[in-house]
């Protein structure tokens, strides 16, 4: 079975999200910041009266090279919309989702949730995200307050 992801790129790692789940991709879009968020969530964006947390992608995986200021990807997921801000857009790309490697055990909390698992490309991997569990973070960050985060190194 095949499968399409929009890449991204958030620091020097490229990411994907599925394409099924793609509204659009936006540049420079402004948001309005909420006191007392968490750092990943960069505020709220109201994308033509439809309103929707931002969740700053270099942020919330804790990748130390990320600008995550140029792009915003909006979302469904499932009956919720989210908006993902990371620093370039790629392509949309078909694998076989047999192809896909699992993540390592040694993730946790986050970093465990949010990524599905990788695929192999010529010259290194798409981490494939799951947007479902970004969602999830992203309505109660409560929850992640209280999880110690080392950075994102290197890709799986």
């Amino acid at each position: 079975m095949e499968s399409s992801f929009l890449t991204f790129t958030v620091g020097s790692y490229l990411l994907g999200v599925p394409s099924d789940e793609l509204i659009e991709v936006n540049k420079n879009l402004r948001c309005t910041k909420v006191p007392g968020s968490p750092k990943m969530i960069r505020g709220i964006l109201n994308l033509r009266g439809l309103l929707m947390p931002v969740v700053d992608m270099g942020a919330y995986l804790n990748i130390n090279d990320a600008k995550s200021e140029s792009f915003c990807i909006i979302l469904k997921v499932q009956d919720n919309s989210i908006a993902l801000a990371v620093d370039a857009i790629g392509d949309i790309v078909t694998f076989n989702l047999d192809t896909l490697v699992l993540p390592p055990a040694h993730l946790s909390g986050q970093f465990q949730d949010a990524i599905h698992g990788a695929f192999r490309l010529s010259e290194g991997l798409l981490i494939a995200l799951d947007s479902m569990a970004i969602v999830r973070n992203a309505q109660n960050p409560s929850v992640l307050s209280g999880i110690n985060h080392k950075p994102l190194s290197s890709p799986i």
